[in-house]
């Protein structure tokens, strides 16, 4: 799932779509399964920056 999503940012990007970090985790979490959906809270809670690849690690982790 996160490839083909990372897979789908590229192209937009390729588009030329102005996707910031912000708005692919976004979309991240919206496409996100039900086993996934404490994380979006937990994220926001911590007040964390990550980019999107350290989110990605950090979701492969958990």
């Amino acid at each position: 799932h996160m490839i083909t999503l990372m897979g789908y940012f590229a192209e937009a990007m390729d588009n030329k779509a102005n996707l910031d970090q912000k708005t692919q985790i976004r979309m991240l979490f919206k496409s996100m399964s039900k086993d996934f959906a404490y994380f979006p809270a937990t994220y926001n809670l911590g007040n964390k920056n990550l980019t999107l690849t350290q989110l990605i690690k950090k979701l492969q982790s958990n």
